[in-house]
């Protein structure tokens, strides 16, 4: 397989899609462009027509990786390799759907890299070779460049024409029993075909057998033989030589078994390092938690207790080191509960959505009984999921809708639902500051925050866990906010 191949990388990680670029390079593959959303990707692959596209899943706008690959797969197929960090059920029977030629899980080696791009493209090769394949054997259909056979059952003879002794290995122009037709059928196959001569003995049974044939001197060749009911208990039908394409499906089913194997055993040492690694996580964040609360404490008791020795100044610095430790002692926390959703198991029923938002909702209210607000749940709103994991997603984004409402003279939330071509769509609006979209992007992963600390408070975890919990469903989550005017955040819980 030729290793200049034309590749497209869809990656939004720019030193990510740099370092792969230069990887794939020095390969020897031609790499020209990378696309770091789902509308740039369609622009380019309409455009230049890649061999090969590596495809990250989780890529900017509105489209996921999967999504793209199941418009590219649908409009004209080209190869698709995922490379990618998720290997959620969910995520894995999504793109298993669209058809890959690949599935990676970073990280890989430039080994594992270099193999699946080499067994995809030649994947590819044959896919295209067997299309060609079946445009030409119906051609010959067409100008009947077959041969023809005929049994009579009766007698248990075949009558085959000139090419179809020849396909067959036969002497031409003479009449073969059923047992001599079967001793020129491979003994792997024969007992199969025999079977299938039996039942085809009823008028209205028809035979159609594909099988291997001994030819002397020469490899096995395969036949398909389809013959249909006739008058006075016969059969009549036609012979086609069907190596080239059984050769070219052997080869692809090998190479699928292959890709199959290589996917599980990458998946199986992925979740191991991940088990691994969340429970490293949880048992770092546990033990930090003792010494983070005993700086807040020992900051509190020296105020208390020392604040006159201490001076304006010292009582200043103390209270900046307690308010970090809180903030510090919150992120851990915050950290353990993201660790605690990963590991949990998922437990599918039918959820009352309404019934925990009016419970939010009421526990909002009471929370700030002088704040002017109304909070409107749609009712009847219901969802096959997790109950655990929806009530902490619709709790972080109705309690983000009032923290960020609460400059306003009024706070307004509404929770509910509308159908969309994607199904279900639920969502959690409010009239809160809102922000700029082009932010949008960095608002799920963990940390990042779009106000500091003095505006409004959080450990900015809060959306990355509702993300987690979304795509564990198999669903996706996303907003819509102008500034000064409000948010949106829309989720799914199916895919």
């Amino acid at each position: 397989m030729k290793s200049s191949a034309h590749i497209l990388i869809v990656e939004d990680e720019g030193i990510v899609a740099f370092n792969l670029q230069q990887r794939l390079s020095h390969m020897g593959y031609h790499v020209p462009d990378v696309a770091v959303s789902g509308t740039e990707t369609l622009a380019l692959v309409a455009q230049s027509r890649p061999d090969l596209i590596l495809m990250d899943i989780h890529i900017e706008g509105d489209m996921d990786g999967i999504d793209v690959a199941e418009r590219i797969h649908k409009t004209g197929p080209v190869p698709v390799v995922y490379l990618t960090a998720y290997s959620e059920d969910a995520t894995l029977e999504r793109a298993r759907k669209t058809r890959p030629y690949g599935y990676l899980i970073k990280p890989f080696s430039e080994r594992e890299l270099h193999a699946t791009i080499q067994m995809a493209l030649e994947r590819h090769e044959v896919e295209k070779e067997l299309a060609e394949s079946r445009l030409l054997l119906q051609q010959a259909m067409d100008a009947a460049e077959m041969g023809t056979v005929e049994f009579h059952c009766d007698s248990s003879q075949l009558h085959l024409s000139p090419h179809s002794a020849h396909l067959i290995g036969q002497p031409q122009d003479r009449v073969l029993t059923f047992a001599e037709f079967l001793q020129a059928v491979n003994e792997f196959d024969r007992t199969g075909v025999a079977g299938q001569m039996c039942k085809s003995v009823g008028p209205t049974h028809k035979f159609s057998e594909e099988f291997r044939v001994l030819r002397s001197g020469e490899a096995d060749h395969w036949i398909k033989i389809d013959a249909s009911p006739l008058p006075g208990r016969r059969l009549s039908g036609v012979v086609q030589d069907i190596t080239e394409r059984k050769t070219a499906e052997i080869r692809m089913r090998l190479l699928n078994d292959s890709l199959e194997q290589q996917v599980g055993e990458r998946t199986d040492e992925l979740q191991q390092s991940l088990r691994e690694l969340e429970t490293f996580t949880y048992s770092a964040a546990h033990d930090l938690r003792a010494p983070i609360r005993a700086i807040a404490g020992l900051s509190t008791v020296m105020i208390e207790d020392f604040a006159g020795g201490l001076g304006e100044q010292g009582v200043k610095l103390l209270k900046t080191m307690e308010g970090s430790a809180l903030r510090m002692g919150a992120l851990i926390d915050a950290l353990l509960e993201m660790s605690r959703l990963s590991r949990s198991a998922m437990n599918l029923t039918e959820v009352d959505i309404s019934e925990i938002a009016n419970e939010l909702a009421e526990a909002l209210l009471a929370s700030e009984p002088t704040r002017r607000a109304s909070i409107k749940i749609g009712p009847g709103l219901r969802a096959l999921a997790d109950p655990t994991l929806v009530r902490c997603v619709i709790d972080n984004l109705m309690r983000n809708a009032w923290k960020f409402s609460a400059r306003k003279d009024i706070t307004r939330i509404e929770v509910g639902c509308s159908m969309q071509e994607e199904g279900q769509v639920f969502h959690v609006r409010d009239e809160g500051c809102g922000f700029d979209m082009q932010h949008a992007a960095r608002l799920f992963a963990p940390f990042n925050r779009l106000h500091n600390q003095a505006e409004f408070s959080g450990s900015g975890i809060g959306l990355s866990i509702v993300k987690r919990i979304v795509t564990r469903h198999g669903g996706r989550v996303w907003t819509s906010s102008v500034p000064g005017e409000g948010s949106t955040f829309f989720f799914t819980l199916q895919g």
